[in-house]
């Protein structure tokens, strides 16, 4: 009988496991290719849908978001390979070598007393001068990985909004942007995997060493909110005048501590717009986009961000301490995973300890992202009905939620009726014709009168429209 090797076990796992993965693909393709068929899975009828938007709008954020969602799920797969193609056929262990090789021509080149010394250091906090090539393993590592999705994500996230009139970021600071992100991705990266593979080549029970630290550090990380920001985009003070007196009466109201109010600069790079709430305590920050000004009323922003202190007000210490906490035995899961793997030969690493298990690491998170987003998501759109519940009873001005919610939509060209698998799958929020009609059932239950709503009564403000068109009508014409 002939003898089955390891590498043939292999290859018949991986086409047995690729096979799998095509029918799933060809499933979400097929459904996402054909639009009108899965919008008969959503529990959003057109006849929903009439009283707040037209149509021509329907059918136009289709025609924007649909091909996203292809994009989202070629991503996805492409991803999938790549890590398949890494750790079943060891071209993570041919990386690593080239990495050894190159951090051994850098070093031989290296004169510098400074830099010979502080190498010196770093080799003996990794415990010998192997950090180098790991530390080379994952910036190649996520090159590869970013070049590959690039093209993909340079047209959808530029090409294509400025099509749709949803961006107005020159091409050289979209470029910057992404370099920046690039920069920042790498060192932040590089630390992490120096730091955790060093700490797991000293101990064994790594995981508890580095989970209940880092557990300490995510409950205040919320404290750095406001200058993260400050990578891409600057800020400044919101103005005198009515949006910030709505505001301020809203915090008043609220009796929520905060630093200022203040405006990023969005601008000269999207017409999309947001708000939110970055810091903690003394530090905290209430941010809008600076073109939320030119779209909507004090009121609505006013309920934007009591929104946004419906989820500071739902933040409870102990919710987050129990999610911090989580993290340890997480990582302790990850390690005896990692150590199976690792065990079998199969996959180009020997254990939890080898950097060259990184792209096992990344596939677990896909893996665990991917299981607990339902149950995620829907946790999540249970948080959001709690936040629009907070705005509504703070300020009691239903008219103006629904306005907000409506417009939101309109500009930000959300899904306005995604089939029910892609709401528990993809989404965080609950639909907007949703959010609208509970406003509406709010009024009704305290006696505030509202008018029908009519999708001509959430028109965006004549300038603001005029700048979309006339951006879309230049695209149309390239």
């Amino acid at each position: 009988m002939p003898t089955i090797t390891s590498q043939s076990r292999v290859r018949l796992s991986l086409s047995r496991w690729g096979a799998r993965l095509s029918a799933v693909c060809a499933a979400a393709f097929s459904l996402l290719a054909f639009p009108a068929a899965s919008h008969a899975f959503s529990k959003i009828t057109p006849e929903r849908l009439a009283p707040y938007f037209e149509p021509e709008t329907v059918a136009a954020f289709d025609a924007y978001i649909w091909p996203g969602y292809v994009m989202a799920v070629a991503q996805d797969v492409v991803e999938v390979v790549y890590w398949v193609v890494l750790l079943c056929f060891a071209l993570n262990t041919k990386l690593m070598e080239h990495c050894t090789a190159l951090a051994g021509r850098i070093g031989a080149r290296v004169k510098s007393p400074a830099l010979t010394k502080t190498g010196a250091v770093l080799s003996k906090m990794w415990g010998d001068d192997g950090w180098a090539a790991a530390v080379l393993f994952v910036i190649a590592y996520l090159l590869i990985e970013r070049i590959l999705f690039f093209p993909g994500t340079f047209y959808f996230s530029w090409v294509r909004e400025h099509d749709f009139g949803y961006s107005v970021q020159p091409l050289w600071s979209y470029l910057w942007d992404w370099t920046k992100g690039l920069f920042v991705s790498l060192l932040s990266k590089s630390a992490l995997v120096f730091g955790l593979f060093g700490l797991a080549r000293r101990r064994r029970n790594w995981w508890l060493w580095l989970g209940i630290p880092c557990s300490v550090l995510m409950l205040g990380a919320g404290i750095l909110d406001p200058y993260r920001t400050q990578i891409y985009r600057d800020y400044e003070r919101l103005p005198d005048g009515e949006v910030r007196q709505a505001i301020t009466e809203t915090l008043r109201k609220a009796e929520v501590e905060y630093e200022d109010v203040m405006l990023i600069k969005m601008r000269k790079v999207s017409t999309r717009v947001n708000a939110f709430i970055a810091g903690e305590g003394p530090s905290r920050r209430i941010v809008l986009y600076d073109n939320m000004l030119e779209v909507f009323s004090p009121d609505e922003i006013a309920n934007a961000v009591a929104h946004e202190l419906g989820h500071l007000k739902d933040r409870s210490w102990i919710r987050k301490i129990v999610g911090s906490l989580l993290l340890t035995p997480l990582l302790w899961l990850f390690a005896v995973l990692l150590r199976r793997l690792g065990r079998s030969g199969r996959f180009g690493f020997t254990d939890d300890r080898d950097v060259r298990c990184l792209p096992a690491i990344f596939a677990l998170l896909f893996v665990l992202d991917t299981v607990q987003a339902p149950a995620a998501n829907i946790i999540s759109q249970t948080y959001e009905h709690r936040a629009d519940d907070y705005a509504l009873n703070l300020l009691h001005k239903p008219e103006a939620f629904r306005s907000l919610m409506v417009r939101l939509a309109l500009v930000n060209a959300s899904d306005l009726h995604p089939p029910l698998w892609m709401q528990f799958q993809w989404k965080s929020h609950p639909p907007v014709v949703e959010r609208a009609a509970h406003a509406e059932d709010f009024a009704r239950r305290h006696g505030i009168e509202m008018p029908p709503p009519t999708p001509q009564a959430f028109f965006l403000p004549p300038e603001f429209q005029k700048k979309l068109d006339e951006k879309r009508k230049k695209a149309a014409l390239r």
